[in-house]
């Protein structure tokens, strides 16, 4: 085959600026203006770009607005009598070789001051003539343009330029070089070369691409694949056998009739149980936006429109939900032999092995709301799994990244943006919750994640009670900043997230740079009660609005995690530094009564305007942590003082909580009774150790506690960090039943073991 010759290069018939259509569906453009072949044969609208091609960067206008900068700033200087930094000799010749090559003016300085403004130790004429020729020798493609360049006075120790300006540089001979750089690089690309170095240059690109993207699969779902699935080097992802919906249908409809389960509901009764979910569950851990989902729903019950904000498994999930604040009997729905949320329930997961051949956003709604219902049943491994699944859904799906381009572009909806967002992160604060409940490290890469955070400036909605008449209070259409509580709760998880796994999981750690890292956490944790806005804090007086149950769960978890931040330090030796750093155990143990009374006082708030049969799932989790530490504090006492009898209050809420949360779950039913078995084995082991005559001192330092410290809802502001000196609100302590075998060594063993019997499971 004879060699191509160089002379006969074919006319190109692609350009290297495609117009946005073009750009947009990824084919080659001929760009002839106004309109190009594709949008002329397609009938499009065909526009171009209107901001500069970044390979093109005007080499000459570049370096002239950057002299003309430098000449600002030594001006400056001189004129404030400052001493100017000396320019390297170095950086000095190569830039006078690149304004001498683009016809720009230097006027030469010295690098040490001097009368005659001659350069100190400078190289002769001949040196600095090869220097500039050495430096112009490989930019004969540059295009060189003359003009009048106006003169300045002198600074004795400086360059002089003249042009425009943009931005200082640090380095200014290394900014002019990279920009001479990269203006080559795309007089380069600009060159006429062949379509066969083109296309190959576009292969290679497509190829050596190390970041993912999202895809579209044959469902018209998107779908996320790294570079190293192979799967981002199309555009749509060929299926060879696409699963015929209609044999799935058939195939679903059989397995809920073989299973009892394909009985008719009656769409008012589903909407009931729809709106208790929206207003008792939903608002403590957002997944579903309302407005779109009856919207969704109305489209597909009524038009048979498929969208991907409503699936029957995720209607029959929220009707589980809603179920267990439902207390009526009702006789036109007999789900005999299961409760009418395990009825709903039970659908919810036959429809969802269907919908996970082709999944989409409802579906990983329904996952995170069956894993809450599990965690009710107290099936904890299944509501951890599906937790688990839902996390996994959301990154194949690409919920984790920012959609803000697409919108932007036009590709997708602003509200599939907002769908996405919400999902993504109540996916988030699922997986955190269950960490947290079983005490399981979580595993979610979050440093690749790009979404934002739900949006504080939401329009505020209202919330109304439903479902019962209100206890006190007008509750007609209360503002509910639900975006603003999505965005504290995500960031309240953020700022524990770091101690946690070091904290309760890994002993690689020094017990020194332990303890400093969870004294940083809790001031974060601080920081943050202390930073709620307004309308996220708790007032119990007018004339302030009661606040929001869903309010109340946020206060209760944050003082959770402050038990957790305390807790694995109320013993004396178990992972206290040595040397001692820090305020010790009983500003730890201090710290977890404080936060368990808070608990109690918000949990009074809760029953006095909703009652407990309104609770949310997660507020059995928030009643556990504050009731163990009352019992802690409690069992050793030997008589009844004042505080004593404070702190059998406080647990009597607790209990009173859970008793009556006992009804609607199984997991309320279970803690209670895992609580009174361990109150009555430390009392067994108390007894024991008083009747061997072994009696420990309780190690006290801090000032008696004051009843002023807790009075309110958060407990102490000033006194509550883990720096701090701990105060409470229980009496003397020298008088008090923590003079007595407090720090029994079993009973810490116990608090501080994770998991819970067998027996209880």
């Amino acid at each position: 085959m004879p060699p191509r010759s160089l002379t006969s290069k074919s006319a190109r018939k692609h350009v290297t600026t495609a117009c946005n259509p073009c750009r947009d569906g990824k084919v080659k453009c001929d760009g002839v203006r106004p309109v190009c072949s594709n949008c002329r044969a397609k009938q499009k609208g065909c526009s171009y770009r209107l901001a500069d091609d970044k390979r093109k960067i005007p080499l000459r206008t570049t370096i002239t607005v950057l002299a003309k900068r430098i000449d600002q700033l030594s001006r400056y200087i001189q004129d404030r009598g400052l001493e100017a930094p000396q320019m390297e000799e170095t950086d000095y010749l190569t830039i006078k070789g690149i304004f001498e090559m683009v016809d720009l003016t230097l006027d030469d300085a010295p690098s040490t001051a001097s009368d005659s403004g001659g350069l100190e130790g400078a190289p002769d004429k001949a040196t600095l003539d090869d220097h500039t020729a050495n430096t112009a020798a490989g930019s004969s493609q540059l295009e060189t343009a003359h003009s009048e360049i106006p003169e300045h006075s002198h600074h004795p120790r400086m360059p002089m330029f003249s042009a425009p300006v943009l931005h200082d540089s640090p380095n200014v001979a290394s900014a002019l070089l990279e920009l001479a750089e990269a203006d080559l690089r795309g007089n380069e690309s600009a060159l006429p070369a062949n379509d066969e170095e083109e296309e190959e240059d576009e292969v290679t690109n497509q190829l050596s691409c190390r970041l993912g993207k999202l895809q579209v699969t044959h469902g018209g779902q998107l779908r996320y694949f790294g570079s190293t699935s192979n799967l981002t080097l199309l555009d749509i992802l060929v299926d060879i056998a696409p699963s015929d919906q209609k044999l799935v249908q058939q195939e679903t409809r059989g397995a809920l009739e073989n299973a009892g389960l394909g009985i008719t509901v009656d769409e008012t009764f589903e909407k009931h149980l729809l709106q208790l979910y929206f207003t008792w569950h939903d608002p403590c851990l957002h997944a579903v936006e309302e407005e779109v989902f009856w919207r969704s729903r109305a489209q597909k019950r009524y038009d048979g429109a498929d969208t991907t904000y409503y699936s029957r498994a995720l209607s029959e999930a929220m009707c589980a939900v809603g179920a267990t604040y439902e207390s009526k009997y009702h006789p036109d729905l007999v789900t005999f032999p299961r409760s009418l949320a395990e009825f709903f329930s039970d659908r919810a997961k036959i429809l969802l092995e269907s919908e996970l051949e082709n999944p989409c956003l409802a579906t990983i709604q329904a996952l995170v709301i069956l894993s809450a219902y599990e965690a009710s049943c107290t099936r904890d491994t299944r509501g951890w799994l599906y937790s688990g699944m839902a996390m996994r859904l959301a990154f194949d799906l690409g919920l984790h990244l920012d959609m803000t381009p697409y919108v932007e572009r036009g590709t997708i909806p602003s509200m599939n943006y907002e769908v996405r967002r919400t999902t993504f992160w109540a996916v988030y604060m699922s997986e955190q919750f269950w960490g947290y409940y079983l005490g399981r490290p979580t595993r979610s890469p979050m440093e690749g994640v790009t979404v934002p955070k739900p949006d504080w400036n939401n329009s505020p909605l209202k919330w109304t009670r439903y479902g019962s008449l209100s206890l006190s209070g007008n509750m007609a259409n209360l503002p509910n900043p639900l975006g603003m509580i999505c965005y504290q709760w995500v960031s309240l998880y953020e700022y524990m997230l770091p101690l946690t796994d070091l904290l309760y999981g890994c002993d690689e750690i020094s017990k020194h740079q332990l303890q400093k890292l969870t004294s940083d956490t809790v001031e974060k944790l601080r920081f943050w009660k202390a930073s709620l806005p307004p309308q996220l804090n708790i007032y119990e007086k007018a004339p302030f609005l009661q606040p929001l149950p869903h309010v109340l769960a946020l206060h209760m978890q944050y003082h959770q995690l402050i038990i957790h931040c305390h807790r694995p330090y109320i013993s004396r030796h178990h992972i206290q530094p040595q040397p001692p750093q820090g305020p010790g155990s009983s500003h730890a143990r201090m710290m977890c009564i404080e936060s368990a009374i808070a608990i109690a006082k918000t949990l009074t708030l809760y029953e006095r305007h909703y009652s407990f049969r309104r609770a949310n799932f997660q507020t059995v989790s928030f009643i556990f942590s504050a009731a163990l530490i009352l019992i802690f504090a409690i069992v050793p006492a030997r008589g009844q003082h004042e505080h004593d009898r404070e702190l059998v209050a406080h647990l009597s809420t607790c209990f009173r909580a859970l008793d009556e949360m006992g009804s609607q779950f199984e997991n309320a039913r279970r803690t209670s009774a895992f609580l009174n078995t361990l109150q009555r084995e430390w009392q067994t082991r108390r007894r024991s150790q008083m009747a061997r005559g072994v009696k420990r001192s309780f190690d006290f330092s801090h000032e008696p506690w004051n009843d002023n410290t807790i009075a309110s809802l958060g407990g102490s502001t000033e006194d509550s960090g883990f720096g701090s000196e701990g105060r409470s609100g229980l009496g003397s302590l020298e008088e008090s039943s923590f003079a007595v075998d407090f720090m029994e060594p079993d009973l810490c063993n116990i608090l501080l073991s994770e998991g819970i019997p067998r027996s209880f499971v």
